[in-house]
């Protein structure tokens, strides 16, 4: 499932964290349910508005919530391969936040945001100073997580 929103950067381990995913455990049936359930939500429609965001981002924070309470409680429950799947798919989340970060930087330069024109320009240029600053950050993250998923899955495959 190769997402045409992500660009291909180098701070990218892959564009497609599925296809690291051959021999995952199987989701089971409510995991399906949830993960179809996302894809309608988000894939058969015009792009989000407003509260087609707001869901994404509560689905999102739900998801980092689920995995930080997994990485803290059940880490013994995880292998070398798991761990290096985590990684790549913390890679790719890095990647899309930082790509979503350098894009609403850019809007907010162009002013494609209602209300901007209002905005000092002074107020205008540190918003997106902050957020290129933002984005510029989130891909050396990223860089990192590509290196952690790289050297463990040189220990963890081999």
């Amino acid at each position: 499932m190769e997402d045409d929103m992500l660009v291909p950067r180098w701070y990218l381990t892959t564009p497609d964290w599925f296809a690291e995913l051959p021999d995952a455990i199987p989701s089971g049936d409510d995991g399906k349910t949830v993960t179809n359930q996302h894809v309608r939500l988000h894939h058969d429609g015009p792009p989000a508005g407003p509260a087609e965001s707001d869901a994404a981002m509560r689905v999102a924070l739900l998801a980092v919530e689920q995995l930080s309470e997994a990485m803290t409680h059940a880490a013994d429950c995880h292998d070398l391969t798991e761990l290096a799947r985590l990684l790549c798919g913390l890679n790719l989340v890095q990647a899309h936040l930082t790509q979503t970060i350098q894009r609403i930087a850019e809007n907010v330069h162009g002013g494609a945001f209602s209300g901007l024109a209002a905005v000092p320009d002074t107020v205008v240029q540190a918003l997106t100073d902050s957020l290129s600053t933002a984005g510029t950050n989130g891909e050396i993250l990223a860089g990192h997580l590509k290196d952690a998923h790289l050297i463990l899955r040189s220990v963890a495959v081999a």
